[in-house]
């Protein structure tokens, strides 16, 4: 982040051409955006320009994370929790135990959201989404069709000590990881990030 001047746009700039020259990568600048806040449209763009970016806007993603100058809304977080959807798609209909199901739902589906996950506590309406998902493609029989469900979908979410499968309920797993950062905080282990 810098301040809006000439010359820390012309710093900004040789900052990144000597990041380019010492590490060997290569600096797609026509792939690149820079988000400009507090200006007028012409001194942004003038802005963009003067670094060779396109003119950005909010909300956008960064690593397939939403990113807003606002709160982002349940419609914005929602194309992350799709993915879900078109991830288990290719699995569908085949011969998988139940066993094998419980196994893809914690190593791939639940590992789809941890990172964002991480960084935002998701609506309620998006944790309901997420177990759906989950419930469809355990519970899901031969050509896509429902089962009868033996268990209640909370049941199933719990540890196997407490007579559960062990699948992470995603809302549980949202509250620890935000309450990891607390801990780091309170530790100290923020870095330089914190």
């Amino acid at each position: 982040m810098v301040k809006g001047s000439e010359s820390d746009i012309s710093n900004l700039k040789f900052l990144l051409l000597c990041f380019q020259q010492m590490s060997g990568l290569k600096i797609n600048f026509d792939k690149s955006d820079v988000m400009v806040m507090g200006y007028s449209p012409a001194e942004s763009l003038a802005t963009a320009n003067r670094l060779n970016c396109r003119l950005g806007s909010f909300p956008t993603t960064y690593l397939g994370t939403p990113i807003s100058d606002s709160r982002l809304t349940v419609a914005d977080l929602r194309p992350t929790v799709t993915k879900l959807q078109t991830r288990i798609e290719p699995w569908q209909g085949r011969w998988l135990s139940k066993a094998a199901r419980t196994i893809l739902i914690n190593s791939s589906l639940s590992s789809l959201l941890l990172f964002l996950m991480s960084f935002y506590s998701l609506h309620e309406t998006l944790h309901h989404e997420i177990a759906k998902v989950q419930s469809r493609f355990y519970w899901a029989g031969d050509n896509n069709k429902q089962k009868y469900h033996m268990v209640s979908w909370p049941d199933i979410c719990k540890p196997r000590e407490q007579g559960g499968l062990g699948i992470m309920c995603s809302k549980r797993m949202n509250i620890a990881l935000l309450s990891r950062w607390l801990w780091r905080i309170s530790q100290g282990h923020g870095g330089l990030w914190l």
